[in-house]
């Protein structure tokens, strides 16, 4: 039993002590796993970040057209406002001619007036059987006034004078 154990003993050291061919091979292999596992996890690191990128350039794109489309925009209501401000000219210019007309009807309005109040005028002294007096050479207010009996405001009023000044030939309403 003795020699079976030492056999034993040899064989077991004979087995540690021989190197295992395989092993360097096996250790080999199990580097060169680790050096592909790292290698894959920074390629996919690099695609992520490239898939970023690409992700931002198509939003850039996305953006850029967005921003000319915002450029036809503003050149059509651009277009849109100068067509406008032509329109507005026009019917300006056009306002002015209405103005002016307006104006000079105006001014006609207030000639009828005038002569529809020197129409009132004399037919109420007319109706009123008022008398006319026609200036003559020497005459004024004063003694008009005082040949009917009435007063020098009295005619400016009735004749719509604004000033003492008479004229020959001139004929004025007086008071009965």
């Amino acid at each position: 039993m003795g020699k079976i154990i030492l056999f034993l003993l040899l064989l077991t050291t004979q087995v540690h002590a021989k190197p295992n061919p395989y092993q360097n091979t096996l250790e080999e292999f199990r580097i060169a796993l680790m050096d592909v596992r790292k290698a894959y996890s920074e390629q996919k690191i690099e695609l992520e970040i490239l898939q970023e990128k690409v992700a931002k350039i198509k939003n850039a794109s996305q953006l850029q057209d967005h921003i000319d489309q915002l450029e036809k925009t503003q050149e059509k209501i651009l277009t849109d406002l100068r067509q406008l401000s032509g329109q507005i000219n026009q019917m300006s210019n056009g306002l002015v001619v209405l103005e002016k007309q307006v104006e000079r009807q105006s001014e006609r309005l207030g000639e009828v007036v005038k002569l529809k109040s020197t129409l009132n005028s004399i037919s109420q002294a007319i109706g009123s059987n008022a008398k006319i007096h026609k200036v003559s050479s020497g005459d004024s207010l004063e003694k008009i006034a005082r040949k009917y009996n009435t007063s020098i405001e009295q005619l400016k009023k009735i004749n719509g004078l604004t000033s003492n000044t008479i004229i020959i030939g001139q004929e004025l309403k007086v008071p009965n």
